[in-house]
């Protein structure tokens, strides 16, 4: 299950990234020529076609795999999706600079959006001599804190209250390992695994 989530993020991250290069190109013509930019347009309006239904169909498959929950992360990247979608429209139908622009730039966001969710979330190293009973902490620190908060109830971007997780800490280790909506897969194992779901379970409202 893991592996073809892995597998659908991957297509569905480049087929993304060749609709927004699209978009750019067709940016860059609209202020050549209107005949290059209707040219261009004439090319690819079926693979566009066949791209943007692809990642919309890939895009809701991933949400339903994941157990998708609904947060602020989310609602931006929506928001700008929407936005570009009705602006590409008209600003084709108008040859309007202004429009095609606003529509590249709303697409270019979305997409920055989810890249910076992953860069946020990326894994950081964590030095392997800490004494034990302090280990859990220094990973939560130093990979968790910016989205969970230092007592874990911070909430940024749609991350979860931990202070009132019901997750068991095997359940806490199968979120860590596999990832979950817009957080990402951490590589932690073994005994750095044990101390940061038992620190989790510490940070709960007893």
């Amino acid at each position: 299950m893991t592996d073809s989530i892995s597998i659908l993020s991957k297509v569905h991250m480049v087929l993304v990234l060749l609709f927004v290069i699209s978009m750019l190109i067709k940016t860059i013509l609209i202020f050549k020529s209107n005949e290059s930019f209707d040219n261009y347009r004439a090319k690819t309006k079926m693979s566009e076609m066949l791209v943007t239904i692809l990642f919309l169909v890939i895009g809701i498959i991933l949400m339903v795999m994941k157990d998708f929950k609904f947060h602020t992360l989310f609602y931006l990247k929506l928001g700008a999706v929407v936005a570009g979608i009705p602006l590409g429209i008209i600003g084709a139908k108008k040859h309007s600079k202004v429009l095609i622009t606003l529509s590249f730039l709303s697409f270019l966001g979305a997409y920055g959006l989810s890249e910076a969710a992953k860069k946020r979330g990326a894994q950081v190293e964590v030095a392997t001599d800490i004494k034990t009973e302090n280990l859990g902490k220094e990973i939560f620190t130093a990979n968790c804190t910016v989205c969970h908060g230092a007592d874990g109830k911070a909430g940024v971007g749609g991350a979860s209250d931990l202070s009132v997780s019901t997750l068991s800490t095997e359940e806490a280790g199968k979120v860590i390992v596999g990832g979950r909506n817009s957080m990402p897969k951490f590589s932690y194992e073994g005994e750095q695994l044990k101390a940061l779901t038992d620190y989790l379970e510490s940070l709960k409202k007893k």
